[in-house]
């Protein structure tokens, strides 16, 4: 029933994932509290806000928190880990749950570790930098196998040990710092300054406050010292910083990307309005610095939400893209463009993708959300055709760029709204081959539900579902098999050291 009325309205991607979100934690919670004993759950539940608790942290929920009990009543723990044992306020009360914030910790967790990065604990990105990688991986293969078993009632899916990634620090091949005008104070040693300047990272869950940073551990020592050299530019030239209160201010966020094998950077500045003038006199100077740079783009958006996507772009040096490898084929990449993060983690994510495809050369490969084609380019030369679906205008160009590149004749790409794009274009979708292999890999909130009606139309005899949050894959996979498709295996790929994202592969088969 909670899945008719989900899939029954027609909302937003975020707001669909925030309704299924709820329902997620209603059914974890649903089956912590299962496990207490009849008497206890006539008990009323002594627990008040602001009360200060001595807990154990068991383990770690989906999305980071950290899972304890008093009198098993669940309480959710920000910042924990596996583990401690730590003294913790209650900040919010609900009659199946409550929330704490942790005041003291009495005994460490054994797998805990000093964090490098001296912004960790104030900047929202590495939530798990002070936890020992291996542990890291168990946890997030637990929490996997947590959401199957729970909400998507399926405990029985054989759910592989996460995939390490090979780097751990210095692993984004790009980052998106934002400006603003109201700096964070870091709740230890802030090194001061002026209150109204920073560039940086958003403080954790503060669409406002801007954490000032020098430099970041997930990026390279080449970019973050083209960080640092724009941030100086940007305070002598005095130019205005964002004001998300106001919608006001100039400059909105600098994005250096970097082609991993090809070493090229590109650097995106992103501003409220167009004025050239103000961006012309600093380009020439930090490119002579800095010769890997061969693209200075500016996109310009006076959007109201926090995003880095232009509704106009304008090249300001060099040339429009830069160029990545994976799995050997080149990859033209624009500003605008989905690539993948981490790229050497994204090969071995691709090689997970081929291997639980088993392609022959006979298939016909129908690949939904395909960005600049890398999976289907991957894949391309051990099948028969391939057909990729992409919503981004930009990145389906890129996508034909590429395959022409690689010398690669049978790709074709089209640009599709996938809400819509298979119920509105029958003619075209008729005189393509049907697919023997769909591979998806949609945005977090999942496969829309008009679509995901359409997919199992098509009857694909095999589907790899690549995803990047593995509760709205969950809840998708549920209908799959519903409608006849049986999961064989999922993998989870660790794309993100430190934070509380993992990719999940899902290989299922029938429909025929």
């Amino acid at each position: 029933m909670i899945y008719l009325l989900y899939y029954g309205c027609d909302a937003k991607y975020y707001i669909r994932n925030f309704v299924y979100l709820l329902f997620f934690f209603f059914f974890v919670l649903n089956d912590l509290n299962s496990k207490r004993k009849p008497s206890e759950k006539n008990n009323m539940i002594d627990i008040r806000k602001n009360d200060e608790l001595e807990l154990k942290i068991e383990s770690i929920a989906f999305g980071g928190k950290g899972i304890a009990r008093k009198d098993n009543f669940v309480i959710f723990v920000r910042d924990a880990l596996p583990g401690q044992i730590v003294k913790a306020l209650i900040i919010k009360k609900r009659s199946g749950f409550a929330e704490a914030i942790i005041t003291d910790v009495i005994q460490h967790s054994p797998d805990e570790i000093p964090a490098p990065c001296p912004y960790f604990g104030d900047c929202g990105g590495c939530r798990f930098q002070n936890l020992a990688y291996p542990a890291q991986l168990a946890m997030k293969t637990a929490q996997v196998r947590e959401t199957y078993a729970h909400l998507a009632g399926m405990p029985d899916i054989p759910i592989l040990p996460a995939l390490p990634a090979p780097e751990i620090y210095g692993y984004r091949n790009k980052m998106d710092f934002s400006t603003g005008v109201s700096r964070w104070i870091q709740k230890e040693n802030d090194r001061g300054g002026d209150r109204d300047f920073a560039i940086g990272l958003h403080a954790p869950g503060r669409f406002d406050k801007i954490l000032d940073i020098d430099a970041c551990l997930l990026q390279d020592e080449e970019r973050n010292a083209i960080f640092h050299e724009i941030r100086e530019i940007v305070r002598e030239e005095n130019l205005p910083l964002n004001n998300p209160r106001e919608q006001s201010g100039f400059l909105r966020n600098i994005v250096i990307r970097k082609g991993e094998h090809s070493g090229e950077i590109m650097v995106n500045i992103v501003t409220r309005y167009e004025n050239k003038d103000l961006l012309d006199a600093w380009i020439a100077p930090l490119t002579i610095k800095f010769p890997a740079i061969c693209s200075v783009v500016n996109n310009i958006t006076n959007s109201m939400g926090d995003q880095s996507v232009g509704e106009k772009e304008v090249l300001l040096f060099g040339k429009p893209v830069i160029h990545d490898c994976l799995g050997g084929k080149n990859y033209e990449i624009a500003a605008n463009a989905f690539f993948q993060t981490n790229t050497r983690a994204a090969e071995q994510l691709y090689e997970v993708v081929l291997d639980f495809a088993s392609p022959r050369e006979t298939d016909v490969v129908w690949d939904f959300y395909c960005g600049t084609g890398s999976i289907a380019l991957f894949i391309a030369e051990k099948v028969k055709k391939v057909y990729g679906f992409e919503l981004v205008e930009d990145a389906v160009r890129n996508a034909k760029r590429n395959a022409v590149q690689n010398g690669v004749e049978n790709c074709a790409f089209f640009t599709a709204d996938l809400d819509r794009f298979l119920q509105q274009n029958p003619e075209l979708i008729a005189g393509l081959e049907k697919p023997d292999l769909v591979i998806v890999d949609p945005p977090r909130s999942g496969l829309n539900p008009k679509f995901l009606q359409q997919l199992i139309g098509l009857r694909p005899p095999r589907i790899v579902y690549v995803s990047c949050n593995p509760a709205t894959q969950a809840r998708d996979i549920v209908l799959l098999s519903e409608a006849g498709y049986r999961t064989e295996k999922i993998q989870p790929v660790d794309m993100f050291p430190h934070t509380a994202h993992i990719e999940s592969v899902a290989l299922l088969l029938g429909g025929e």
